[in-house]
């Protein structure tokens, strides 16, 4: 099973998303080559354990027995290393990688599943980069069972990083380049694309719930961010040779998105706005922002037969995970 390949002929697809205290599906139809968000649904869970219970009723109660499903893991679940790629034919590097990345590993390196994808060459002056990731088996193989006891069927596993990356390059257009935050309490990422390219990803420490800019240390953390991002568009630009990044988006949240992207603006040159998705995405149900911040992730699992250059120069064609 490939984790990051381009699936094809396929005219719907299921995102999934489960945390430990939400399970959120998103259905989307393939209209003349045109996403189309079919449902769009959120369950509130008390823990993790509920979720195959609750994620089977979902799938049952909006049809979707028999569909293909790409799953995006939760931060919790992987480690994300960038690494110079060892000089290895393309068919050896992931072993390659392993032996790289084994001393960075929390366990052996025969229990953890392995794969990669690739950086653009130029990003880092001819040094052939690549991002490996890395998860525990026992966690890649529950995943497995679970999706196929509820009647979903597995395609794909994904990641944040990527998933994020198809939503810039479907609803921003990052053909000059482009930042893209997913700011949340549990944690922050940052995307730096550019004509459907993933050249650099950073996860930020700053969490920032939903009443964030009402905390007494709003000020204080608004700094950090503001370093954070900073740092981020300089290194992009300095180390990478690179234009200067014009637009920073961010993903919706829950009531503050327009507030916080002004304050952000009032601090930084690159102009700060917020991806609506009820505004570019074909839908049959309503995307309040308390959706689209939860749903966000599973939308954009669904993405990958739409969106131009993912993956880029056959970077993930061949890649299949060894659980």
């Amino acid at each position: 099973m490939s984790w990051f390949r381009k699936s094809s002929g396929s005219s719907s697809r299921v995102g999934v998303v489960v945390n430990a205290d939400q399970v959120v599906v998103a259905h989307i139809e393939n209209r003349i080559g045109t996403p189309h968000l079919v449902n769009c649904r959120s369950v509130t869970i008390d823990s993790e354990k509920s979720a195959p219970r609750v994620l089977a009723r979902l799938v049952k109660d909006l049809a979707l027995e028999g569909e293909l499903c790409n799953f995006v893991l939760s931060s919790q679940d992987y480690h994300l290393h960038l690494i110079e790629a060892p000089e290895v034919e393309e068919s050896e590097l992931r072993a390659a990688a392993r032996w790289k990345v084994k001393d960075l590993l929390d366990t052996k390196p025969e229990e953890v599943a392995i794969d990669y994808f690739r950086v653009p060459q130029h990003a880092y002056r001819g040094r052939d980069m690549v991002y490996v990731v890395a998860v525990a088996k026992t966690r890649i193989r529950a995943l497995v069972s679970m999706i196929e006891e509820c009647g979903l069927v597995l395609d794909s596993i994904d990641i944040p990083e990527l998933v994020l990356r198809n939503l810039a390059a479907h609803f921003v257009g990052d053909s000059d380049g482009a930042a893209f935050m997913d700011l949340r309490g549990s944690g922050s990422t940052m995307n730096i694309t550019r004509a459907g390219d993933l050249y650099l990803s950073r996860r930020i420490n700053s969490k920032l719930d939903s009443n964030i800019m009402q905390s007494p240390d709003w000020v204080a953390i608004k700094a950090r961010l503001i370093l954070e991002i900073q740092r981020s568009l300089d290194y992009y630009e300095s180390q990478m040779g690179l234009p200067a990044i014009n637009t920073l988006v961010l993903v919706q949240r829950r009531h503050d998105g327009s507030a916080l992207a002004d304050s952000l603006s009032q601090e930084l040159t690159t102009r700060v706005r917020v991806l609506d998705l009820e505004e570019g995405l074909s839908s049959d149900v309503r995307l309040p922002p308390e959706l689209q911040q939860v749903a966000s992730i599973a939308i954009g699992a669904t993405l990958r037969d739409f969106t131009p250059a993912i993956p880029t120069r056959g970077q993930r064609e061949n890649s299949e995970v060894a659980a």
